[in-house]
């Protein structure tokens, strides 16, 4: 008895240091997770819903302070905390709470919020900031899963290694290339809309442009001005299909009618003139009288003219359904030859504004001012990220990941492409001393 005992208890003890154990990794997945979640700061705002109430949401910024503020919840300390936190302290905070709901018909529901119905997210982050050998520094709206690579671009690339030459109006210069780039971009989506008109299909080649004056994004603002452009050509040429469609089946549908009243008629027709003949017999048999076969006359003759009439009618929709059938494809053929001249012109406009374009980042470049590509070399960059005012330990590259409210530097290493690149200040120096001189 005592030995059954002693090894329950042994028994029971490692069940519970198992347990112990099994507890304690949980709890360490659980801060791991918790520590690799993004952690809300001041400027960052948070949006939370109720499921079926969406009277009930709200937004609000993270304050100075680290507080947030919800007038259904309260204050909440959000700064350093983890999204999931505060969506469990607001969920906490609406959960049980009975609400009056107006539904679409006009009436009046009343419902207790659950607490799985309360969502939260992160609508707006933090902006970063970009600082250094960039065409327009400064303030840059923050994305997830941003890189170093699209901050660059998004704030106009790399400056060029040229210095900047005196007595150019840079203003001037940028607001030609920004124009010129748009232009061109823009004579290019068209000329791209246009051969998936003629039947072409095929990808606008982003790779093909320099860096946009304004980011990436303008790029995808004028390729969906033409992608509706093309959606709504597509479907006025399917309605227009469809009418000439609908005409032909209606046409087809009273030619079958009149198919099978013309077989119907003709067979009354013979049955009348078979009529006639037997009463003509009859008369020189002297077994029918002259009135009366005159009214065989007449019926035959009313039977024959029926069927030449619907004989006609059905000639006249099928002469009606070919010359629809001729302006269905006489449509598509002026259209063709339409979207072809217009391919044409369009191809010369978009050479002419490519030209343009290239002219206008010439010019740039001779006064130093022109967006670098990202391929000519992370070697020539220096870039540095600093992050909650220090900066990160480990290496930045092109990819390296950015989180709200950093501020990434960039700089052109000093022997970059054989030539001192100077600051703003040592280059407004050099000006001077080129005005004396």
């Amino acid at each position: 008895m005592l030995h059954n005992n002693v090894r329950n208890c042994s028994t029971l003890l490692r069940a519970s240091r198992l347990f112990t154990a099994f507890a304690m990794c949980i709890t360490v997945c659980s801060v791991a997770a918790i520590a690799q979640e993004y952690r809300l700061q001041a400027g960052d705002v948070i949006e939370f819903s109720v499921t079926g109430m969406p009277e009930m949401g709200r937004r609000a910024a993270v304050q100075i302070d680290g507080a947030l503020n919800f007038p259904a919840v309260g204050v909440i300390k959000a700064a350093g905390q983890p999204l999931s936190e505060i969506r469990d302290r607001i969920a906490a905070a609406l959960s049980s709470r009975v609400r009056t709901t107006f539904m679409p018909d006009g009436s009046q529901v009343t419902r207790v919020v659950e607490y799985d119905e309360v969502s939260a997210s992160v609508v707006e982050y933090r902006p970063i900031f970009v600082s250094g050998d960039v065409t327009q520094p400064g303030e840059r709206t923050f994305r997830p899963g941003m890189t170093v690579r699209q901050v660059i671009a998004a704030s106009g690339g790399v400056l060029s290694a040229t210095p900047i030459a005196p007595g150019y109006n840079l203003s001037a210069l940028r607001s030609d290339y920004t124009m010129a780039w748009n232009a061109a971009v823009a004579a290019s989506a068209r000329v791209w809309r246009l051969k998936k008109e003629v039947g072409e299909d095929l990808e606008f080649d982003r790779s093909a442009w320099p860096t946009a004056p304004e980011g990436n994004s303008e790029i995808e603002s004028i390729l969906r001005v033409e992608a509706d452009i093309y959606e709504t050509v597509t479907k006025n040429l399917q309605n227009e299909s469809g009418f000439f469609s609908a005409q032909l089946k209606q046409i087809e549908t009273q030619a079958d009618v009149m198919r099978k009243e013309l077989e119907v008629e003709k067979a009354v027709e013979q049955t009348d003139a078979d009529a006639l003949t037997e009463a003509k017999n009859s008369l020189k048999e002297g077994l029918l009288t002259a009135a009366r076969l005159q009214d065989f006359r007449s019926a035959a003759l009313f039977s024959s003219t029926r069927r030449l009439q619907t004989q006609v009618s059905l000639m006249s929709l099928e002469r009606q359904r070919n010359d629809i059938s001729r302006e269905s494809e006489r449509a598509a053929e002026r259209r063709r030859l339409d979207l072809l001249d217009q391919l044409q012109k369009a191809g010369l406009e978009a050479v002419q504004q490519r030209a343009r374009l290239v002219s206008a980042e010439e010019r740039l470049r001779e006064v130093g001012i022109a967006p670098a590509s990202l391929g000519e070399g992370e070697d020539t960059l220096q870039i540095k990220i600093f992050h909650a005012g220090a900066e990160t330990s480990e290496p930045a590259s092109f990819d390296s990941k950015i989180e709200p409210g950093d501020v990434i530097e960039v700089k052109r290493k000093a022997n970059a492409a054989h030539v001192s690149w100077m600051s703003p200040d040592n280059q407004v120096q050099q000006r001077a001393t080129m005005a004396r001189q």
